[in-house]
């Protein structure tokens, strides 16, 4: 049972409904996942993107794979030299505009001419872009921010080496390829006419095994061409990391109040209504009977919370401890604080 919430509403938060369980009890529990804030995420009103590539220069190539291994072959595939694979490149924006959509905190365009040209020398940042062309660009695919990626390269560095025999093993080779990468992503925002992040990401990644012959050990290794678009999708994760919140499993849950409450709540959770699951616990919220009163204020917690309303979310969760106490709801109010806490930090950073 999916349900998804808006991720802006929550002021940075999403919260997936992703399982209801029944039980014997008038206590039924969802499982929720809410967003931890990112390094750099983005400010509040900077909702959707378009992703452009700033980086390949004219001596970027879409290197033949078969091509590509037979030129370290040639070297005995001892070599360090930096290879620009313009595939690579291009999977970086790629891969990074689908886990920038799938975390639910942007919108992304990237146009189909998503290349700038550029005859400035690959290791160069180059100047900033005019903000009127900025303008123009976000305009045309009716977004907030560009996202350029400046600067790409990598350097591939293999090793080959035979092993003699030894009194525990026999004769052996061992291989290893590294990717060394190195990017610098800008994201400039027309409205302000200023880079809101830059961001640089440069590590390395490897690949290594050993067998007793060298065609068998290149048949575990991957090749160089499969090295590099791997890099590239590295690349992307690694800018995600920053740019997008990362999702916590959570439980949360609500109290049964009428025998036949189930499958009308169940509903609601799996449509995303938690509108018509709070004026239907409203009215209950009143009632004179405490243990009913006390259950709808703490569903009405829920509903509050789920709507982004956290601070509505405690009050209802705080009215519902006062007039019977539980201890879900001490739990609950603990986990309202904490979300709290979260949200402040959200804000704070959207606000830098």
């Amino acid at each position: 049972m999916i349900a998804k919430i808006n991720f802006r509403s929550l002021t940075g938060i999403m919260v997936l409904a992703i399982m209801v369980t029944s039980c014997a009890t008038s206590y039924h529990s969802i499982t929720i996942e809410t967003a931890k804030p990112s390094q750099a995420i983005l400010p509040n009103d900077i909702a959707s993107l378009v992703l452009m590539n700033r980086s390949v220069t004219p001596e970027f190539r879409n290197f033949n794979k078969d091509s590509l291994q037979h030129y370290f072959y040639s070297k005995n595939f001892n070599i360090s030299s930096v290879v620009l694979d313009s595939v690579a490149a291009d999977t970086t924006l790629k891969v990074l505009g689908d886990l920038l959509f799938e975390s639910g905190r942007y919108d992304v365009v990237i146009p189909k001419d998503r290349n700038f040209a550029r005859d400035l020398k690959f290791f160069r940042v180059p100047e900033e872009l005019d903000w009127d062309e900025v303008s123009r660009i976000c305009s045309e695919f009716r977004a907030d921010a560009l996202l350029v990626i400046e600067r790409y390269y990598n350097k591939v560095i293999t090793r080959l080496a035979m092993h003699p025999a030894s009194m525990e093993y026999q004769p052996y080779y061992s291989g290893s390829i590294d990717s060394k990468y190195d990017a610098v992503v800008k994201i400039y925002d027309p409205s302000r006419k200023e880079i809101v992040r830059q961001l640089i990401v440069a590590d390395t990644i490897s690949w290594s095994d050993s067998d007793i012959s060298v065609k068998a050990l290149f048949m575990k290794l991957p090749s160089v061409k499969e090295c590099l678009v791997q890099t590239g999708i590295q690349v992307a994760l690694d800018l995600d990391s920053r740019l997008s919140p990362a999702w916590i499993r959570d439980r949360r849950g609500y109290f049964l109040i009428e025998n036949d409450d189930f499958p009308r709540i169940s509903k609601w959770v799996e449509q995303n209504d938690w509108q018509s699951a709070y004026d239907y616990w409203l009215p209950y919220a009143k009632s004179g009977k405490k243990s009913v009163s006390s259950k709808a204020q703490f569903n009405l917690a829920l509903a509050s919370e789920m709507l982004g309303n956290i601070d509505e979310a405690i009050q209802w969760a705080n009215q519902s401890y006062q007039t019977s106490y539980r201890g879900q709801t001490e739990q609950y109010l603990n986990k309202l604080g904490q979300r709290r806490a979260v949200l402040k930090q959200f804000q704070k950073l959207e606000q830098q």
